[in-house]
């Protein structure tokens, strides 16, 4: 996600969903964050829950064993044992009997339909998602039918699971991929999706298991409370109900237009990016407020901010992500402004408006958080790569850009509905997650959602060697150094894939292994429609891949036998993220079941983590080199990185107050 001016989010009421953890009691339900003294309880309350949630290994070798006495059951056996296993599921669903018995029989039901069997850790992982916790599986692991067992549990009960996935893409594939085994449970399968039409997305969430990307449930959640009465009242409802059977449902009842449900449970794959790092997202509807009569104005700011010179006129501070007008840059856009529309007399107006401008054009950065895509902005988020059709940056930023850009400004919008999405997935009763990297947000999960983070571990011994960082003063010099390296391992026949911070420094790498007479493929922001075909092809023999940090997180990169034979997949990372674990992520695509593979990162002086958030004495001594420069260098690197991942903490902190508070204001003018 990229850094966006803050938003008031409507936020969700208090979780309602119940803790099924041993040894413990459902934590106190509050309506705001957490304060003084109470966050050190709350701390020491989700410590307990991870140590409650140890995993049970002979729990999972026993229900391996009962599925594999199902083995010899005819199909008429095994349907005759699913029916009587979900109707005890559906009686009492949390039985740690039933629960055993019903993963026994889906285990059996996946090895039929898929011809693969889970594995002990799969199983252990399923059985922390039916409890409620977020499971570290790495990278590899079968977290797609891992989630089977746990969706099948919800999905006996009647009132339908949400699997939730970072894309479209993934949604859909791992629908396809499911649907066989959930059939054979009785179960039916639904996908949403962007091109699904509304009595489509209908009929997918009356299903059993509906799988959709995070957008997709929660804009249609927002889209189903537009059509909803805010009190609803016992007459209406009557009147829903006596509604002539052929009415339109177009423009019947609000009840017969809504697509949604409701929120039961939900299974979050990529957890900690969704529940993390787009918490303070806001999603939004907005409509049309009238023409953009602001067009003029700031195509006018932007065309002054060319003007004013930095340093003299105005300065930047980029760690704190602040632009502040000097007295000579306000004298300036004074005596401009006499030749300038009447709009432009208010002081206090036109300085708002410059800063606007100069912050798109001095924090705002093309091919880093944003692209432009058939005339039109599109923010790039930070932790996949991935554009995000119809967002906006709020408080006038993104017309602030579209001017920089010298694009036709959007219209002035109303918001008609908004939440976060922290608020939006504290609403589920039941909620799990997974994901490769979660125990460096396991506090903010348990604070935020109340999910304890379970490690699971690799089935097989990880393989994966890893290179000390090589560290550049200049960032030209590090990406020609990751060239080198590329090419040379691509001479050997190794598949590689490149990790980078931005749009722009991918491009800029891909120009130079062509210049190496290295063939690559590209995959960030313009290039996702190619996702699936470039991620099919990265595990071939000298194959090279080029990405975003995470574009293309969620799917699995297969090696050939030639490809492991050369040493196996080959990560190189140019460049730190703010926060560790999405680096934990790309470095967890080498190795992956097993496969041999290494890790490698190229970092320099000049990225921005060191400009941002690096400590300026290190700095200074990193760059003169020599014994201690060495030594201090990862030194360097670890605070950095931690002054990063505090500083966005503390915003998805501070989203969370604004959530609580909006939420209070909203609460007291409703009476």
């Amino acid at each position: 996600m990229s850094a966006a001016a803050p938003a008031v989010v409507q936020p969700p009421p208090p979780p309602t969903r119940a803790h099924a953890w041993p040894l413990l009691h459902p934590p106190p339900e509050r309506e705001r964050p957490a304060r003084g003294l109470d966050v050190l309880g709350d701390w020491i309350t989700g410590v307990a829950a991870r140590r409650a949630g140890r995993l049970d290994h002979p729990r999972a070798a026993r229900i391996l064993a009962a599925a594999r006495a199902f083995e010899n059951h005819s199909d008429a056996a095994l349907a005759d044992s699913i029916a009587e296993i979900r109707a005890a599921v559906a009686v009492a669903r949390d039985d740690p009997a039933s629960i055993d018995r019903a993963y026994a029989v889906a285990v059996e039901a996946i090895r039929r339909e898929t011809g693969l069997r889970l594995h002990p850790e799969q199983v252990l992982g399923a059985l922390a998602l039916a409890a409620g916790a977020c499971v570290e599986l790495s990278t590899g692991e079968g977290k797609t039918l891992t989630a089977v067992l746990p969706a099948a549990l919800d999905g006996w009960c009647g009132r339908g699971v949400h699997v939730v996935t970072v894309n479209d893409y993934l949604a859909r594939r791992d629908a396809e991929t499911t649907a066989p085994a959930f059939r054979r449970l009785g179960l039916s399968v639904g996908v949403v999706h962007d091109a699904t039409a509304p009595d489509d997305r209908r009929a997918a969430y009356r299903c059993d298991v509906t799988y959709a990307a995070d957008k997709q449930v929660i804009f249609d959640h927002l889209r189903d409370r537009l059509l909803m009465p805010l009190r609803p009242r016992l007459a209406a409802l009557v009147l829903d109900e006596i509604a002539p059977p052929d009415a339109d449902p177009g423009s019947g009842s609000w009840s017969e237009r809504v697509v949604m449900r409701g929120l039961h449970a939900a299974i979050i794959d990529e957890a900690d990016s969704v529940l993390i790092d787009d918490a303070v997202t806001p999603a939004i509807i907005s409509g049309p407020a009238g023409e953009s009569g602001g067009a003029p104005h700031y195509a006018d700011a932007a065309a002054l901010a060319g003007r004013l010179a930095p340093g003299a006129d105005y300065v930047v501070d980029a760690r704190a992500r602040l632009i502040r007008l000097t007295p000579a840059g306000r004298d300036c856009l004074a005596a401009w402004s006499r030749t300038l529309p009447p709009f432009w007399s208010g002081p206090r107006r036109r300085e708002e408006l410059i800063v606007q401008a100069l912050t798109a054009k001095e924090l705002y950065r093309p091919g880093e958080d944003y692209i432009v895509k058939d005339g039109e902005v599109l923010i790039v988020d930070r932790s996949t790569g991935r554009a995000l059709p119809g967002r906006k940056w709020q408080l006038g930023i993104h017309q602030a850009v579209e001017a920089k850009e010298g694009l036709a400004v959007s219209a002035d919008n109303a918001t008609l509905a908004r939440s976060s999405y922290q608020g939006f997935f504290r609403r589920y009763r039941r909620l799990a997650g997974m994901t490769g990297t979660a125990a460096e947000v396991a506090n903010e999960l348990w604070a935020s959602y109340r999910l304890p983070v379970v490690r699971v571990p690799t089935h097989r011994p990880v393989a994966r060697t890893r290179a000390p960082d090589r560290v550049f003063a200049a960032a030209d010099r590090k990406l020609e150094a990751a060239a080198d390296r590329v090419a040379q391992a691509h001479a050997l026949g190794r598949p590689v894939l490149v990790g980078t911070w931005s749009i722009a420094s991918s491009e800029a790498l891909a120009d130079l292994l062509r210049a190496r007479a290295v063939p690559c493929e590209i995959l960030n922001a313009t290039r996702e429609a190619e996702e699936a075909a470039i991620i099919a092809r990265a595990g071939l023999p000298g194959a090279v891949t080029v990405a975003t940090n995470m574009a293309g997180r969620g799917t699995d990169i297969r090696l050939t036998e030639a490809a492991r034979a050369a040493g196996g997949l080959l990560v190189l990372s140019t460049e730190r993220h703010d926060e560790a674990r999405v680096d934990r992520q790309l470095a967890g695509r080498a190795g992956r079941q097993g496969d041999p593979g290494g890790v490698e990162c190229f970092v320099s002086l000049q990225d921005q983590l060191i400009l941002r958030h690096g400590p300026a004495p290190l700095v200074r001594l990193v760059r003169a080199g020599g014994p201690l420069g060495r030594l201090a260098a990862p030194l360097l690197w670890w605070l950095a990185q931690r002054a990063a991942g505090g500083r966005w903490a503390t915003l998805r902190a501070e989203s969370a107050k604004a959530d609580a508070w909006f939420d209070m204001a909203l609460h007291d003018l409703s009476r």
